[in-house]
């Protein structure tokens, strides 16, 4: 089985596949004072709890963000589960071309998002593909029909933005994130939300219907899909999200593995 990782800002991700099927998912906080004992105990306590054992990882493949955490986790993997973490970078194989100015800057977590957009979603309607990632930075990656890699957006992420402006402000308070009742809000709660949920909603479709105007001036215009932990609640909310895939990324370090590491793959 191969074990994926996307270790990010806030949050690292961990799923199990059996060939191209994911049968299990886990997440934890992403913590740099946390040793690398103690994430290999909890990835031990993670697949235990779900009627795994370390001896059925065969394969490891890590997307990170985090340089700090990159090899704290593999080592936790490596003495934990006893495999080798290959840690993927922009520079291995993935899309058919990279027209990124500087492929080397493009961050893997973005790669594998567009990878796995046009493999699963893309290539296979003969159609571009725009991925909106609402992760910590809210990222929007472009692929051509063809599968060139076309560059993106990055905007502040949900939460960031959110903090950032209680942190800033005297009588804003941090409220829970969710759908206010109404766009008008009554009460300084209602009003945050509405601005969050509403406000990403449309800062995704504005930006969305201008990247189809560059990627695909003459059609077919692309299919849009949304990732990320906050994904299902600003997708409703969109005019131009066509469908969420909360495991998006961990599909495309799956992809981006088995393109560069076939032979390892087919035994997972």
């Amino acid at each position: 089985m191969l074990l994926a990782l996307d270790v990010g800002n806030t949050n690292i991700t961990a799923g199990l596949f059996l060939e191209d099927e994911l049968i299990s998912m886990w997440r934890m906080a992403s913590n740099r004072e946390e040793t690398w004992d103690e994430y290999g105990l909890r990835l031990v306590q993670m697949l235990e709890r779900d009627g795994h054992t370390p001896a059925d990882i065969t394969c490891a493949a890590m997307a990170s963000v985090v340089p700090p955490l990159s090899p704290v986790i593999s080592r936790a993997v490596q003495q934990y589960l006893k495999v080798e973490v290959k840690e993927l970078t922009s520079d291995l194989r993935s899309l058919p071309a990279i027209r990124y100015d500087n492929p080397s800057a493009l961050g893997t977590d973005r790669l594998v998002n567009a990878l796995a957009g046009w493999e699963i979603y893309g290539r296979p309607q003969g159609r571009p593909v725009i991925v909106v990632d609402f992760g910590t930075a809210t990222k929007l990656e472009c692929v051509s029909a063809e599968g060139e890699y076309l560059g993106g957006v990055i905007a502040p992420g949900i939460r960031t933005a959110a903090e950032a402006l209680t942190r800033r402000t005297a009588l804003l308070q941090r409220v829970e994130i969710q759908k206010p009742k109404a766009v008008i809000g009554r009460n300084v709660a209602a009003s945050l939300q509405s601005g969050i949920i509403f406000g990403f909603a449309g800062l995704a479709d504005g930006l969305v219907r201008r990247l189809t105007r560059e990627i695909a001036p003459d059609g077919p215009d692309p299919v849009v899909v949304a990732t990320g932990g906050l994904a299902s609640m600003v997708a409703v909310e969109s005019q131009t999200i066509q469908m969420v895939d909360p495991h998006l990324t961990l599909q495309g370090i799956r992809l981006m593995y088995e393109r560069n590491w076939p032979d390892a793959a087919a035994e997972a």
